[in-house]
């Protein structure tokens, strides 16, 4: 009882950091426009997007020292508190019509975000210890895309109904919940270590850390297979505001509830594949995992689909995804021990939102010579391309596929 209260606390706070996360970025991009006009539509939800991600390439290598050097726990609560902070930054935007003061109040929440991430993942480990990584990898991400759900639905509906002062209200209290929650959670720590002489550059923190990677064989592709699903997901999340409104003429509301979809299958993709590993890292799923999210991504495109059909490949590209990237989440988990893990978090970190960052360049490039279409095939190339490589080249993903029971089941002995 005690270990299902600790991680409901985790959990929670999570949660409540990723919606409010999701909530002011969406927001963001549905009232700025109407501000700033539609023809700067693209630009709007680029920078809100790039906002989130900058942070994380700048200061991931502090982030993986704090963890190392300080209680995991109380950097989450600190952090938690920072969010009220920001929280009134970004009302103060709204309420005076500044484009460029929520935008700032949404690059702050990248800097929160950035700061205590490899704390809040390194602390899976501490509350339900190495047989716990996988569920907790698997009900940490479903419950992170709840928020991402849960944000994105409040942001469609509230921006048509409510007046600024309830959004901003509303905005200030997620994060004072989300603050409360933190200071509930309990963990099992290591004693942190007294100091540490890891770089704070980012070029080369990223360098030393490519290097000490090597010691575990596969971990710079896995991290390199997570910073694509990323990239992938970003990009969706993109497109999806733009082409389910100018493309498929969708309003505010229909819009959120697509984007609700995909954030609905990426958390039950998560959590199945949680559940389905047990006590182990499942590697396995990865394969299956990446195959299936590229063909909805291309049936997407090659069926030019509309309406209910769109909205269903979507959920099923989303919940394919997540079984893909949940079994690296853990592997990481599982392999990398000690206080050493917040480094390697902090790493993968700025490598996801380096590619994050890029991801906002590549959408801003394709909508400027292309349809808005031509990302779904771009995607869908781009996931065979990863889930072949880690297949390919990551002995344990292709052990693992081996060993699935479905697998088995269709082709015994031969693959």
């Amino acid at each position: 009882m005690a270990k299902r209260k600790n991680w409901f606390s985790l959990f929670f706070t999570n949660y409540l950091g990723v919606l409010n996360d999701n909530f002011l970025k969406t927001l963001a991009c549905f009232i700025c426009i109407a501000w700033v006009g539609k023809e700067n539509e693209s630009m709007v939800v680029t920078l809100a997007s790039a906002a989130l991600v900058i942070p994380y390439l700048l200061f991931s290598p502090l982030a993986g020292r704090l963890a190392k050097i300080y209680k995991k726990r109380k950097i989450v609560v600190w952090a938690k508190f920072a969010e009220m902070l920001i929280m009134l930054v970004a009302a103060a935007g709204f309420l005076v019509h500044s484009t460029s003061l929520v935008l700032g109040s949404i690059l702050l929440m990248g800097l929160q975000s950035a700061l205590f991430s490899p704390s809040k993942y390194g602390l899976i480990r501490d509350i339900g210890g190495e047989e716990g990584i996988s569920f907790g990898s698997g009900a940490m991400e479903m419950f992170a895309f709840v928020g991402i759900l849960t944000g994105t639905l409040m942001a469609a509906f509230l921006s048509e109904s409510a007046g600024i002062p309830v959004l901003c209200a509303i905005l200030f209290g997620v994060a004072l919940f989300g603050w409360l929650s933190s200071l509930t959670i309990r963990a099992n720590e290591s004693e942190p270590l007294k100091e540490s002489h890891e770089t704070l550059n980012p070029l080369k923190f990223v360098k030393d850390m490519f290097s000490r990677a090597k010691a575990f064989k596969g971990l710079n592709l896995i991290v390199v297979g997570l910073a694509t699903f990323w990239f992938i997901g970003s990009m969706i999340q993109m497109v999806l505001i733009v082409y389910c409104r100018s493309d498929l003429g969708m309003s505010d509301s229909e819009t959120g509830i697509v984007m609700s979809l995909a954030a609905i299958g990426i958390g039950a993709g998560c959590y199945l594949a949680g559940v389905l590993s047990r006590h182990d890292v499942e590697l396995g799923l990865v394969p299956c995992g990446g195959i299936t999210t590229g063909l909805m991504l291309l049936a997407i495109f090659i069926f030019d689909a509309g309406g209910v059909f769109f909205a269903v490949l979507v959920f099923f590209a989303a919940f394919f995804s997540g079984m893909f990237k949940v079994p690296l989440d853990a592997w990481i988990q599982a392999n990398v021990k000690g206080r050493e893990l917040g480094d390697m978090l902090a790493y993968s970190n700025l490598i996801t939102f380096l590619f994050m960052l890029f991801a906002s360049g590549c959408f801003g490039a394709i909508n400027m010579f292309f349809d808005s279409r031509i990302v779904f095939i771009f995607l869908a190339v781009l996931t065979f391309a990863i889930t072949f490589i880690l297949f390919v080249r990551v002995v344990e993903v292709r052990e693992r596929f081996r060993k699935l029971r479905i697998v088995k089941f269709f082709y015994g002995s031969k693959v």
